[in-house]
């Protein structure tokens, strides 16, 4: 199969950029550009939550996780198309070796580059997470992060809502979701999709990992279920012994 190489530049997809300036382009992220709606942070809350849960998953016992998933954290060393150094904050990304989470930046020449990053699309940022001409999609492909993922809660910026692209011989080639509507990493054991405007990550045997808000619920009622097994057990005993 010939490879869908992504070159997004004004117009893809039914995704129209505004006009942008070249000098600088893209700028560099900060802790205000990279902030959005509840939804955005709820949606990169759940991604590092589902992500980092999946790792846990995984390793035998004494051993560390395979990965581990950040968010917002400022990463630096990153090149624009002119050569010059900027700084992203990506969304959620993820590393296979441990990061020292006290870092406020992670320098590209000292711990290489995330594996996996995720943008969740939102004004500020929309127009260079998009473009993998000369914006994100460049400097993430030159930098050698191996799959680039973009998704919108809203589809308010990206119709489709998911493009998922992983590292090629020239630049990020497009890797579609599944039948099921799962986006599956190559790198990573585990997929993800939408279920309405939440997002969701599911473990490799298909799994959904829990939501922000639903572990409390979950633990309350396999509580309740623990608790019902016992007195059907309690009963069994009494009725063996009468």
């Amino acid at each position: 199969m010939q490879e869908e190489v992504i070159a997004m530049s004004q117009e893809q997809d039914g995704v129209a950029l505004a006009a942008r300036p070249m000098a600088g382009w893209p700028p560099d992220d900060t802790e205000e550009s990279v902030v959005g709606t509840n939804l955005h942070q709820t949606t990169i809350t759940n991604l590092r939550w589902g992500l980092n849960e999946v790792a846990s998953l995984r390793p035998p016992a004494g051993q560390a996780p395979p990965w581990q998933a950040l968010s917002q954290t400022a990463i630096s060393g990153m090149r624009r198309p002119d050569g010059s150094s900027y700084t992203v904050l990506p969304d959620v990304f993820v590393y296979r070796q441990p990061i020292d989470e006290r870092l406020a930046t992670l320098a590209l020449e000292d711990v290489g580059p995330p594996l996996l990053v995720i943008e969740v699309l939102g004004k500020t940022t929309y127009r260079s997470d998009l473009d993998f001409r000369s914006g994100k999609g460049f400097s993430y492909a030159q930098a050698g992060v191996q799959e680039y993922l973009i998704l919108d809660p809203t589809g308010e910026f990206l119709p489709e809502r998911v493009l998922g692209s992983f590292l090629g011989n020239h630049g990020y080639v497009r890797r579609r979701p599944d039948a099921s509507g799962r986006w599956r990493s190559r790198e990573l054991a585990l997929g993800i999709a939408f279920e309405g405007a939440l997002i969701a990550v599911y473990a490799g045997d298909g799994k959904r990992q829990l939501r922000e808000g639903e572990v409390a619920r979950e633990i309350a009622r396999r509580d309740d279920e623990i608790a019902a097994l016992r007195r059907l057990l309690d009963q069994q005993r009494k009725a063996a012994h009468d």
